[in-house]
């Protein structure tokens, strides 16, 4: 075989080898897009609940501030809450996942809050927020973000105080929910007195002698029954009354 035929078969196996090469490479190229692919998916589809109100919210987007519109934020505790029973004259909208952790809050709060331009945006965070590894300044930075683009939208946010948790659902070994509930409802508090922020205090208004929230209120261990819940309205139609100027309440038959 002559020199010239060597080089030419060396080249074209060298080539081979280079297109084998770029393959793999494309392959473990498009595995690592898939996998972050697949990461984003889960993320916007599914933790944030983006789709959850996609139906309800096409037909509430709005320009302009609707005056008479408040928007209840949060968890379980707020999609369990009859607002239909507790606020009637105003238009209130249930925008509550159960279950959800405040880091999704956010990436769905345009859509459920910000494009229907209420006048007000009510946000609960529940205590299940609260793990060994989570970290409080994480919460806290939820929090503000909500409500800086709440406000930079012309919405006035309220802010709400943690639930208490019954007294049998209050450790995680020796991490002490209690402890750190206290800690982030006396920052918000602060927070909301130090920026002008209106504040429903629930934590207040549903902790017994003890700080726990009593079986008499709940259902579950952070979870109001129709007794809570008519106490958490009454707060909130306080802290409305305060943003409207208007003398409201709940009427005699209202909760019964």
């Amino acid at each position: 075989m002559s020199r010239k035929v060597k080089i030419i078969l060396l080249l074209s196996l060298a080539g081979n080898l280079a297109i084998f090469y770029v393959a793999i490479k494309a392959l473990e190229y498009r595995s690592h897009i898939n996998h972050f692919l697949d990461k984003y998916i889960q993320v916007v589809d599914e933790f944030s609940e983006r789709d959850e109100y996609a139906d309800q919210n096409a037909a509430l987007v709005s320009d302009t501030i609707v005056d008479n519109r408040i928007v209840f934020f949060g968890s379980q505790v707020i999609e369990r809450w009859n607002l239909e029973k507790y606020f009637s004259g105003r238009e209130t909208i249930n925008r509550g996942v159960a279950g959800q952790r405040a880091a999704g809050f956010l990436l769905r709060f345009r859509p459920d809050v910000v494009d229907l331009k209420p006048r007000a945006v009510l946000i609960e965070i529940s205590s299940y927020n609260f793990r060994p590894e989570s970290t409080i300044y994480e919460l806290k930075d939820y929090l503000i973000s909500m409500s800086e683009l709440a406000r930079y939208h012309d919405i006035q946010p309220i802010l709400t105080t943690v639930i208490p948790i019954r007294s049998d659902s209050a450790n995680f070994g020796s991490y002490k929910l209690t402890d750190s509930i206290a800690s982030y409802n006396e920052w918000i508090r602060n927070y909301c007195f130090d920026n002008g922020i209106m504040m429903a205090d629930f934590n207040r208004i549903l902790s017994d002698d003890t700080g726990y929230l009593p079986d008499s209120l709940s259902t579950a261990a952070i979870d109001p029954n129709e007794g809570g819940y008519r106490l958490l309205s009454e707060e909130v139609l306080r802290v409305l009354a305060e943003l409207d100027g208007e003398n409201n309440g709940l009427s005699d038959d209202q909760g019964n």
